[in-house]
């Protein structure tokens, strides 16, 4: 199985990341069928998967072909991956999970992350319009695509939702369909 986490900068995706691989591999007893958890820039860093450079968000721009291509010889060695990163939703997955977080809460959150403007403003814009949702979802199956609001919940909290989707719980699989997190409508 291949699981991704997605959302915007600030939303948790390490922190829950973590979490949740931690609480999947307690109860996998095999080695060969243990999550193993890939962070994408990491992975980009590591196999210096970029083709150029943007010098007005003075940023690399990533190969996603030559992280897909990475993630693939991935999957071959490990039969679970939980891949975790901003862009993890545009990768083939079987589980997609990308977190959301309220717009202000982000931005304050942000603010205690980066001291660069236009980068708070371009997550919190891309985050208020569900930028990442919308690109994810053409993308996968129905059904697959998840979203949580991460705003008053723990890392802790956040990774146990994700894994009772990855159990396939009904209930929780339908409370959290992608589609219902609506920034827009509350401004």
């Amino acid at each position: 199985m291949l699981v991704a986490i997605s959302g915007t900068s600030g939303t948790g995706k390490t922190a829950v990341a973590k979490i949740l691989v931690k609480n999947l591999n307690k109860k996998i007893k095999l080695h060969r069928q243990k999550y193993e958890l890939i962070a994408l820039n990491a992975l980009t860093e590591r196999t210096n998967a970029y083709v150029g450079y943007d010098k007005a968000r003075k940023s690399k721009i990533v190969s996603i072909k030559k992280l897909k291509a990475e993630v693939k010889k991935l999957k071959v060695k490990y039969k679970n991956l939980l891949i975790e990163g901003h862009f993890a939703h545009l990768f083939p997955a079987d589980i997609v999970v990308i977190l959301r977080c309220e717009p202000k809460m982000l931005e304050r959150r942000l603010r205690r992350k980066y001291d660069w403007p236009t980068k708070i403003n371009e997550n919190v814009e891309a985050e208020m319009m569900g930028v990442l949702t919308d690109e994810a979802l053409p993308l996968h199956k129905p059904g697959t695509v998840f979203e949580i609001d991460t705003t008053k919940r723990t890392a802790v909290q956040t990774a146990k939702a994700i894994e009772k989707i990855i159990n396939d719980e009904d209930e929780e699989r339908a409370k959290y369909i992608a589609g219902k997190i609506d920034w827009l409508k509350n401004l």
